[in-house]
């Protein structure tokens, strides 16, 4: 009878402190949403979704995230996921992020998904939070409804000439913007300018580059305001 209570003492204790997760959405904090549904609407391509779990048992836990892609909608975007440690690239529609991080009781982990659409549409996207050998713990539902048409809704940004051989001018007008910064992309994808903007006018010098199709994509903080393809002569 000892033994027996001593198992069921030991199998409670297992239990109750075992996956206690609270998971938080920054944007409504106080709410716990496990197993419930976040329900957001962007008109432009480029954000983030805050998002954090905390330890809320007793003892230590190793978790791990993973991401599928319930339904997209036939939509275009990509997507990355961060935790405390790292940022990393997604893949597919069942994804799981490759080291744990481990909570102590109490703490909490980032879990932000970065979004960036092609064009409008709906996705709804699972993160699952796991444990090392991958068993889930908790979830949560992101359901996002994005409507950029990429004709842009930024006019007051202006990009020419394009074609160029040599010099891009960037304007802009619009006072509210602040940080605002570019990024120039080859047609590989990969990133060869990245820098700030000014007030009013900007020279981008293009002299160096081989002719081709370029990407330059402006942001305001982490909202992608502008993208355009570049022709160099």
């Amino acid at each position: 009878m000892k033994q027996f209570l001593l198992f069921l003492v030991v199998t409670i204790t297992a239990l109750t402190s075992f996956g206690q997760i609270d998971i938080l959405w920054d944007d409504d904090p106080g709410v716990n949403y496990n197993g419930q549904t976040i329900n957001i609407t962007k008109d432009y391509a480029g954000f983030d979704v805050y998002m954090h779990c905390q330890n809320t048992g007793s003892s230590a836990l190793d978790v791990k995230f993973r991401r599928v892609v319930l339904s997209s909608n036939d939509t275009l975007f990509n997507d990355q996921f961060c935790d405390n440690n790292l940022c990393y690239s997604c893949f597919g529609d069942d994804w799981t992020t490759p080291a744990s991080n481990p909570l102590q009781p109490g703490d909490s982990c980032l879990m932000k998904g970065t979004f960036y659409f092609y064009d409008g549409g709906n996705v709804l996207i699972r993160y699952y939070i796991v444990d090392v050998f991958d068993n889930p713990i908790d979830s949560v539902d992101v359901n996002i409804t994005n409507t950029v048409g990429f004709q842009d809704k930024f006019d007051n940004i202006s990009i020419y000439p394009n074609p160029t051989k040599e010099m891009i001018n960037i304007n802009f007008s619009n006072k509210n913007y602040e940080k605002l910064n570019y990024q120039l992309f080859d047609m590989n994808g990969r990133e060869i300018i990245n820098a700030l903007l000014t007030p009013n006018q900007n020279l981008l010098d293009l002299k160096g580059l081989k002719s081709g199709i370029y990407t330059l994509k402006i942001y305001n903080q982490e909202n992608l305001l502008k993208k355009s393809k570049i022709i160099k002569r």
